[in-house]
């Protein structure tokens, strides 16, 4: 409004000058006619006149300039009042936001603590969980969420503690030993504070004392019967698992035993020499040179090995020989029938 008048005001001072610059001219004309003077009067109305006249567009400028700059003010000042809104619109909007997404973020939430639960990420649940009691104050939630967590965890802990002690059981059933030891070490470093894991190696130790003792019972009882060769497979198997001071008791047993077979197996090669059976010799002979070294028995195969060999290569290279005529034989013989 004030800026309206104070236009209204240049406009009229301008007007007023106009007239008043015509109105000097109009007199400064009139006294030049009627008494042949006047011209200074004519001249100093045309001056003002064109002074007036020039000033008039460079006064119309600013005033369209201070217009257009308050009118870039007032836009300003509207453009910063509409931010002002905008700013307070988006506020509310974040703050409504949050509240309608409040039920599909807690749900989000808690399909992610499932998920990492059944993938056995213990940690990143446990993250998840705080945040849920401390973002959305859920803490009853929360609490029963850490107590699946727990349960989740020893149930994972139990299964894998099982698994390990039953592939610890099916190694002692092998009867690896040193792999029993190693297994039974590394299971108790995995679970330290499990009860299932300890004494596994006093474990191992019983097993081991336990099949030694059945090794002892076995080859008794095979001795006993006269089962010379499975007395002395027991008998091998007894020597890893026996100290000198265990093994006394057995030692005359063990040599009745060694001698029976050692009798046994000098008879069978007699016999393979006697009927030319050079290969079943050749093989008595070295199982003699192996389990019997440092007897009479293997020093005298030892003087014939070589020549058992040679023969025993004939006669494998005269088989094929002997399988053709043999069959040629059976052919001819069917001709004749035929």
């Amino acid at each position: 409004m004030r800026r309206s008048s104070t236009n209204l005001w240049i406009v009229l001072a301008y007007v007023f000058l106009l007239c008043l610059s015509v109105a000097i001219v109009v007199i400064g004309r009139n006294e030049a006619a009627v008494e042949g003077g006047g011209q200074a009067l004519l001249a100093t109305g045309i001056v003002c006149f064109m002074f007036v006249a020039a000033m008039i567009p460079l006064t119309l400028a600013l005033l369209r300039s201070r217009k257009e700059g308050a009118a870039a003010a007032e836009m300003l000042k509207q453009q910063l009042t509409l931010l002002e809104k905008i700013n307070e619109h988006t506020l509310l909007s974040d703050s409504a936001r949050h509240i309608a997404y409040r039920r599909e973020e807690r749900a989000m939430l808690q399909r992610a603590i499932e998920e990492d639960i059944s993938n056995e990420d213990w940690q990143a649940a446990a993250v998840l969980v705080d945040e849920m009691r401390e973002r959305f104050g859920y803490r009853e939630e929360a609490e029963e969420f850490l107590a699946r967590i727990d349960r989740s965890r020893a149930d994972g802990q139990n299964r894998r503690i099982t698994e390990a002690l039953d592939h610890f059981q099916a190694v002692i059933d092998a009867r690896d030993w040193g792999a029993a030891y190693a297994e039974a070490a590394r299971i108790s470093r995995l679970f330290p504070d499990s009860h299932r894991t300890r004494g596994l190696e006093q474990r191992v130790r019983k097993a081991w004392d336990s099949h030694k003792k059945t090794l002892e019972r076995e080859f008794l009882e095979a001795a006993g019967g006269g089962h010379v060769e499975h007395a002395m497979q027991l008998l091998k198997d007894l020597d890893v698992f026996l100290s000198p001071d265990e093994a006394a008791p057995l030692q005359e047993v063990a040599r009745g035993v060694i001698n029976k077979a050692r009798a046994n197996i000098g008879l069978q090669f007699k016999l393979a020499v006697q009927d030319h059976d050079w290969v079943t010799a050749v093989q008595v002979g070295e199982t003699i040179m192996d389990e019997f070294p440092n007897t009479r028995m293997a020093e005298e195969v030892r003087q014939r090995i070589d020549v058992l060999r040679a023969r025993a290569s004939q006669a494998a290279a005269m088989t094929p020989n002997l399988d053709a005529l043999a069959a040629l034989s059976i052919s001819q013989n069917e001709q004749e029938e035929g």
